[in-house]
């Protein structure tokens, strides 16, 4: 898929969210940086877009895991996590795909792009070329700040905010260990995401694109050696502040 094509189906699969404030999150998404981003610096999907692609492919690995048992009579569905045949916990789609498309929200405004010195193996002479790093204009933390900028626009279930604040798991240096597990003891859906996380990041993803196997979901590679300068100027932020442009909160 080329960023038209993903950022298509990021907007469908989030019309199925029918919550009050949510045409006030999707203005914040499209105004921030969210569908050109990367993913991260050097590591998985570090390119143009990476981060809408991952939250995608988190979304498509989170399905995957999940047993969809029942559609009720609105039309919505139920999926169920199962450990050894035996179901552990319930959660509406709607709510699959909240946690997986916005688990990582918490990265806009937090890449910025530089240059640096880099041998051309072709020519054999330097040359500058861009990359990405982190410039996070809002330092507040990982899930714990995704679920907050989600929480300014609408309401979140408590297995909702649980699951996107720990979805780092024990990845985490600064986990509180004892906290996440009485968290995945209390809503198991907090591991499945996180595990979903990392079968995206790690099986799914490369550093342009999706691996092997994957490739109906790549991102189109026609400029990607120099995407990385196009995502430079954000024009969402105003030029006389460093600081993001928040949308009026919903009530929380």
């Amino acid at each position: 898929m080329d960023k038209e094509e993903l950022i298509a189906r990021f907007e469908s699969e989030m019309a199925k969210v029918k919550r009050p404030g949510i045409d006030k999150l999707m203005d914040y998404i499209r105004k921030s940086d969210f569908y050109t981003a990367p993913a991260s610096t050097k590591f998985h999907l570090s390119c143009e877009s990476g981060l809408l692609q991952h939250s995608l492919n988190v979304l498509d690995a989170l399905r995957g895991l999940l047993q969809e048992e029942q559609t009720n009579e609105d039309g919505t569905k139920a999926w169920f996590y199962t450990v050894a045949g035996t179901s552990v916990a319930q959660i509406k789609d709607e709510s699959v795909i909240l946690i997986a498309l916005l688990h990582d929200i918490c990265k806009t405004y937090f890449y910025s792009t530089s240059t640096r010195n880099a041998k051309n193996e072709k020519t054999g002479k330097w040359e500058k070329v861009p990359f990405y790093t982190v410039n996070d204009l809002m330092p507040l933390g990982h899930g714990p700040k995704s679920a907050m900028l989600i929480k300014n626009y609408i309401k979140l279930t408590s297995e909702e905010m649980y699951a996107i604040w720990w979805h780092m798991g024990f990845t985490d240096q600064h986990t509180d260990t004892m906290s996440l597990a009485a968290a995945i003891q209390k809503y198991p859906i907090v591991w499945a995401l996180h595990t979903a996380d990392m079968m995206a990041s790690n099986f799914m993803e490369d550093k342009d694109g999706n691996k092997k196997g994957f490739e109906w979901q790549e991102l189109g590679t026609e400029n990607s050696g120099n995407s990385a300068g196009q995502y430079a100027d954000n024009p969402a932020l105003p030029s006389d502040s460093d600081e993001p442009v928040f949308m009026e909160a919903a009530p929380c």
